[in-house]
Parts: structure tokens; C-alpha cells; sequence
């Protein structure tokens, strides 16, 4: 397996500007064309605020911290949960064909209902807590992580497994040194999808399942009162906390399987 090479601080900071450049020069192209409608049109704030009201209402918005974390923790236990049974669920679908026709065909199924059927549901059973938020949240990022995984551990090259049972390797061996391998950067893909996956299932709780805390509650109220800036806002923390997701698992894939990357750069 290929050693990464280290790249010197010249290099690091050459390549972060080639991959947040051209996305931040766009932002500031928009921020500037919308800032300049919103004065020249004359709208107003509860309609479609300027970015700078955007702004001075995040800086002047209370318990704005307080509501993040509740959202993002609902999200990271649905998502945790979801990373670690999904996995396991794939293993039995890759590698036990009576659950791949028993039991897929129900997680397929399960996923097809629309979540915003599921969570009032989910608020009956579980009551007005943090429970149904982290169920939601489970649920939906669960589908991905089964799926990636499964379609990774069935990808195996059977050449290979083939070679291992010749030489009386066990079931176990060859899922660990051969399955589990080739389904990594499956599974970290199923990871990037679910973790942005897991703000919609926390959020969508939030909205049928009461309570008084979380960014989804905080959206409810600002639509109901025309606080149109602080849900500007809210709805902005959110698209950061998924770009946030995306780019940490993306990190992690990069230093944990590194090999799988090189193999990709070196393929271009």
C-alpha cells in the first residue's frame, strides 16, 4: 500500500485555492448582484432581505447557538446510529442471500415513504423529546449507508475471494482483508450523502415534533412572525453545517484511505 507523500505548505495552500477559489469568487459575484437588487427594487426586509439585514440579524438573533447544537447533535446520534447499523445490515445483504431478497426489498420499501409521512408517526410513539428528531434522522441517512455498503462488499473481486478459499481462508479473513477494503470508499460516499441527509431528517423532526429548540423550531417561528431575515439565517447555518459535513468525512476519506484516492488521481 502507497505511503502519501508529504506536500509542503506552498503546496496545501495552492491547492485550497484551487478548490475554494472560483466557489467563493461566485459567492461574492452573488452577495454584491443581490445586495444591489434588493436597494434598486426597493423590497422589502420580510420579503426578500438584503444580505447585509441578513447579517445584522445574525449577529443580533439570541440562543442562535443554543438551537444549532440542538439540531446538529439530533443529526450526528441519527447519523451515528445509522453508521453503525447500516454497515452491519449490508454485511448480511452482500454476503447472505436470503437476506438480500428477505429483507432489501423492506428497506427499499421503508425508504419510498416520504419522511414527513413518518415523523409525525415517530412523534406519537416516541413523544415530544429528542427521540423522534434522532429517529428521523436515523432512518433517513440509514438507506444510503445500506446501499453503498452493500453494492462496495458485493463488488469484491471474486478472482480474489476465489484465491482465498483455495488456500482455506475463512469467511471472516476475506470479509476483513477483502470485502471490508474494496467497500471503504463506498462506504465513506454513503457517509457524505447521509451526513447531509441527517440535517433534513433532524430539522424535519423539529417541525412536527414540538418542543421550543432546534433550527427547525426557530424556522417555524420566524415564518409564522415574517422574521424573514433570521430564517435567511437559519437556513444558512444549515446549507453550512452540510457543506461542513460533507467536507470532514471527505477529509477523513482522504487520510484513511488515501490509496483509494491516489488510485483515482492516478487513473486521470
Amino acid at each position: 500500500m502507497p505511503v502519501p507523500a508529504r506536500r509542503t505548505a506552498r503546496e496545501v495552500l495552492q491547492d485550497l485555492g484551487e478548490q475554494y477559489g472560483p466557489p467563493l469568487q461566485f459567492l461574492i459575484v452573488v452577495v454584491i448582484l443581490w445586495e444591489l437588487a434588493a436597494w434598486a427594487l426597493g423590497i422589502p426586509d420580510w420579503l426578500f432581505p438584503p444580505p447585509h439585514r441578513v447579517a445584522q440579524r445574525f449577529l443580533e438573533a439570541r440562543r442562535l447557538g443554543f438551537h444549532t447544537a440542538i439540531t446538529l447533535s439530533e443529526a450526528l446520534a441519527g447519523f451515528g446510529l445509522s453508521a453503525v447499523l447500516g454497515p452491519l445490515v449490508a454485511a448480511g445483504i452482500a454476503n447472505m442471500p436470503f437476506l438480500e431478497r428477505g429483507v432489501f426489498p423492506y428497506i427499499v420499501l421503508a425508504n419510498a415513504v416520504p419522511i414527513v409521512a413518518i415523523a409525525p408517526l415517530l412523534t406519537v410513539w416516541l413523544g415530544f423529546g429528542i427521540a423522534p428528531k434522532i429517529a428521523v434522522a436515523m432512518i433517513i441517512t440509514f438507506f444510503p449507508i445500506v446501499t453503498n455498503t452493500a453494492r462496495g462488499l458485493s463488488s469484491a473481486d471474486y478472482r480474489i475471494i476465489r484465491m482465498m478459499r483455495s488456500l482455506n481462508a475463512s469467511r471472516f479473513e476475506i470479509f476483513r482483508k477483502i470485502q471490508v477494503p474494496t467497500a471503504l470508499p463506498y462506504i465513506f460516499a454513503g457517509f457524505k450523502i447521509s451526513l447531509s441527509l441527517s440535517l433534513i431528517g433532524a430539522v424535519v423532526g423539529e417541525f412536527y415534533g414540538g418542543g421550543d429548540r432546534g433550527l427547525g423550531y426557530l424556522i417555524t417561528v420566524t415564518a409564522a412572525q415574517f422574521d424573514t431575515p433570521l430564517l435567511f439565517v437559519a437556513v444558512g447555518i444549515l446549507a453550512v453545517s452540510g457543506v461542513m459535513f460533507f467536507q470532514v468525512t471527505a477529509l477523513f476519506e482522504r487520510r484513511l484511505i488515501y490509496w483509494a484516492s491516489q488510485d483515482v488521481a492516478g487513473q486521470r
